[in-house]
């Protein structure tokens, strides 16, 4: 696939460090990342469903993750526990195998 062009984004630097993260972590580079959404717009013609809504919503999952970050270490979890392990697969049962696709 030939470059036919760019794109640059303003992020604050922690939003950009903390998704970058998230991605290294998932083994998706952030190129694959934004091809995916073109890809998904392309194809469905509309923006992700999580895209919509007004900008107070956004802030307002902002403030929850910030909420949550707050309570990072409050809580000793047993030795071997994985809680993000742990989350991806009730997200997975809860919105099927797919979510990741």
């Amino acid at each position: 696939m030939a470059v036919a062009g760019t794109i640059n984004a303003r992020l604050p630097e922690d939003l950009k460090r903390r998704g970058g993260q998230v991605l290294a972590r998932e083994g998706v580079s952030t190129t694959q990342a934004v091809r995916c959404l073109y890809e998904y717009l392309e194809r469905e013609q509309r923006v992700p469903e999580w895209m919509r809504g007004d900008a107070g919503a956004c802030d307002e999952v902002s403030k929850r993750r910030e909420k949550l970050r707050s309570l990072v270490g409050v809580v000793d979890l047993p030795r071997g526990v994985d809680a993000r392990q742990e989350y991806r697969d009730y997200l997975v049962e809860k919105h099927g195998p797919g979510l990741h696709s």
